[in-house]
């Protein structure tokens, strides 16, 4: 597995795959010319990021995937292309993960379902 980021963000063809430009949506939000991952070349692809591939046949696709990160990102006010292209490629390397963001009253972030459902109950109770 190569983790040579900035030759990956270089010549990403070398690694199986292109950036394509996008548009993903976020609690109403649109972010459009966002960078999304489509894999051209699976040999060079699965050279370059073992097991990434696999790894979509049975849970969420790559392009899912990839539309998460871009999306929390430029939701957290994240607009740079090259920032984002970052964040794609430290996922298929395995150095970033998508994560889950549960959203409660007012627009407030929790890392767990159960603690925005407990605000949600909190919130709707108070009213």
């Amino acid at each position: 597995m190569s983790t040579d980021i900035a030759a990956i963000l270089n010549k990403p063809s070398d690694f199986g795959f292109e950036f394509v430009t996008e548009s993903v949506k976020k609690q109403g939000h649109n972010f459009p010319g966002v960078p999304l991952i489509v894999v051209r070349d699976l040999g060079k692809f699965d050279a370059a990021f073992p097991g990434v591939a696999k790894k979509a046949l049975d849970s969420s696709s790559i392009r899912v995937s990839g539309q998460r990160i871009v999306r929390d990102a430029a939701y957290d006010g994240v607009k740079d292309t090259n920032e984002l292209k970052m964040r794609l490629v430290r996922w298929l390397l395995g150095i970033e993960q998508p994560q889950a963001i549960y959203v409660g009253p007012e627009g407030r972030k929790f890392a767990t379902e159960k603690e925005a459902e407990e605000a949600w109950i909190e919130y709707v109770s108070s009213k």
